[in-house]
């Protein structure tokens, strides 16, 4: 027997039939040979609707931004010692963070949290002649006053190693939900700019993604402090400013004339 299958291929506006003839050799090969049809049909469907969205597409991108008051203050200071051994480093550090933390954790306003330990060799003459420990404490607050006396305290033992600003992941979200919105509004009405321009009868979206981004600016390092012997160091005075916040939106149409 025959199978004989007509398929009908739309592309670039002009038709074309492809007949697929399969050669069955018994009746027993009926089911086989149904299927293998199928499959050529799907596979020519498939490459027909890929082929259409090769043509007209257009690529273009919008994004929306704004000035945004910065509500978190993030200061990182650092504990470091240097002695003979790695063990008199380390004791020297483990008091300096102990006594930064009975001080900070009466504070109910100040958030903190150690981070990197470090241990290294202190060289002279190619030869090892000490040793030195650093280990830094993140603190956070949005009361900045609290966090500024904090840390003019805390410089008797520790070093400021960076400040900065910040915005609150609440207030963070709902400025993104609002950039976003205008965003997309931007990308359509780009898009309905360029179908009007080209005289188009219709577009639709092919592709689309959305990121927000957040622009931050931090503590100029110039303003390192080293520790301070002194009962109490000057709060540092600080100006909380503005971060940017920026939503992206990029994609491709297809026009259809």
């Amino acid at each position: 027997m025959v199978l004989t299958i007509l398929i009908q291929e739309k592309s670039k506006c002009q038709i074309s039939e492809t007949i697929l003839k399969i050669h069955v050799e018994n009746e027993s090969m009926n089911r086989l040979a149904a299927a293998a049809a199928l499959l050529l049909i799907c596979a020519c469907s498939a490459s027909a609707g890929e082929e259409a969205l090769h043509y007209n597409i257009i690529n273009l991108d919008a994004s929306s931004s704004a000035q945004v008051a910065n509500d978190v203050m993030v200061v990182v200071m650092q504990a470091a010692a240097q002695k003979n051994s790695a063990v008199e480093a380390g004791h020297a550090v483990n008091d300096m963070m102990k006594w930064a933390d009975s001080l900070i954790a009466g504070n109910a306003a100040v958030q903190h949290r150690t981070m990197n330990y470090q241990t290294r060799p202190v060289y002279q003459n190619k030869t090892i002649a000490g040793w030195s420990v650093i280990q830094q404490l993140r603190l956070q607050s949005r009361d900045f006053e609290a966090l500024s006396t904090m840390v003019g305290t805390l410089q008797q033992q520790l070093q400021v190693s960076s400040m900065h600003f910040e915005i609150s992941p609440e207030r963070r979200k709902q400025e993104v939900d609002k950039l976003i919105v205008a965003a997309l509004g931007a990308f359509r009405d780009k898009a309905d700019l360029i179908a009007a321009t080209l005289k188009a009868q219709d577009h639709r979206i092919v592709t689309l993604s959305v990121a927000d981004t957040p622009i931050r600016i931090p503590y100029d390092g110039g303003m390192q402090m080293e520790a301070m012997s002194a009962a109490r160091a000057p709060a540092p005075v600080v100006e909380a400013g503005d971060s940017t916040v920026q939503v992206s939106v990029s994609g491709s149409i297809q026009l259809a004339f």
